[in-house]
């Protein structure tokens, strides 16, 4: 069997060594090459022709973001897994490659130079072949298509959309947020998997370009139409009715499960308080998580929409929702809105 192809780019000696190391133990990976810079990792790509690229964003001469842009001109442009320091900064900056097409990332246990890479290594080598596996670019060329989607005029002010997402996910929330037009009249509840220090800084981001008013999600808050509210991480955020009969969010801290926040307990609980009035959506990720949400949606009366193999990055949570025979409508990402749209109008 053919190994998968690695060039690791860091520009600490150590960290390359460790990195290399934890790989290079695997027997279906091996490490092609390692690069100190940008500009030596751009060389050593045309050379060594990696699968994926393990990339930091803090280097000279040329930083990680600024690395990842020009790998991703190249023709047949490896995956990039990011492999970053755990900090307020490096949060916004691991988004940025996110969006514009990395695979996923790996927090460094200790920050910038961690030499306890071993608590992450199992995660980093299952990262690696999903990289390898995948089309991370997908969404990124998606993003120039979204003009195509028409909105028609709603009928319906009553109901919730609920969406889930994981890896893949940060690009693809990015290219169908703003689809939604500004006078939208549902609340929207996302349930991304994303650690919570990625969370305020993902909310600023989008909020930035939607035509809707985007904000984290907080315990007890009223839900409001024409609102995004994005499910932070590290906890899980259900939907549910007060004692004033006000339908509310409710956010509890979940230390237990590696995937948080819960797509299924998100659009389980959508489904419980507005039954039929219910649309599940599923974007790109790795697993299951959603497809039990979704089945509760079915069975309540709402409508499942799941985005396609073709524009997700991994086609999983939704192949999930597929072959339960939950999905209503299979549909590329930029249409997802439209669709939407033609719900309400009916």
């Amino acid at each position: 069997m053919e190994k998968i192809r690695i060039l690791i780019v860091d520009d600490s000696f150590f960290m390359r060594k460790i990195i290399s190391d934890i790989l290079n133990a695997d027997p279906e990976l091996e490490v092609v090459g390692e690069a100190s810079d940008g500009l030596d990792a751009l060389e050593k790509i045309d050379k060594l022709k990696p699968q994926v690229v393990t990339l930091d964003y803090e280097m000279p001469h040329l930083n990680g973001l600024e690395t990842f842009k020009k790998i991703r001109e190249k023709q047949n442009p490896p995956s990039v897994l990011v492999v970053s320091g755990y900090v307020k900064e490096g949060a916004e900056v691991t988004l940025k490659f996110l969006e514009a097409g990395a695979v996923d990332f790996v927090l460094k246990p200790s920050g910038s130079l961690s030499l306890d890479m071993d608590k992450v290594g199992a995660q980093l080598i299952e990262k690696i072949k999903i990289a390898a596996s995948v089309d991370p670019y997908k969404s990124f060329h998606t993003k120039l298509k979204t003009d195509s989607a028409q909105i028609l005029p709603f009928q319906k002010d009553q109901g919730v959309i609920v969406i889930g997402s994981s890896t893949g996910g940060p690009a693809a929330l990015h290219v169908l947020l703003p689809i939604f037009p500004k006078h939208f009249p549902l609340p929207i509840v996302v349930a991304q998997h994303l650690p919570e220090p990625f969370i305020q800084s993902f909310v600023a981001r989008l909020a930035k370009d939607c035509q809707l008013k985007v904000i984290k999600a907080e315990d007890r808050m009223l839900i409001t139409p024409g609102v995004i509210y994005m499910a932070p991480g590290g906890a899980d955020t259900q939907i549910t009715v007060n004692l004033e009969k006000e339908i509310i969010l409710h956010v509890k801290e979940n230390t237990v499960d590696i995937e948080t926040p819960s797509v299924n307990k998100l659009m389980t609980s959508a489904a419980d308080v507005y039954k039929e009035n219910t649309i599940g959506v599923i974007l790109t990720g790795m697993g299951k998580d959603g497809s039990l949400g979704m089945t509760e949606i079915k069975k309540m009366g709402g409508k499942t929409i799941v985005q396609d193999k073709e524009s997700s990055v991994i086609y999983g949570m939704g192949k999930e929702v597929v072959e339960l025979g939950m999905a209503d409508e299979v549909l590329p990402l930029d249409v997802i809105v439209e669709k939407i749209s033609e719900i309400l109008s009916t």
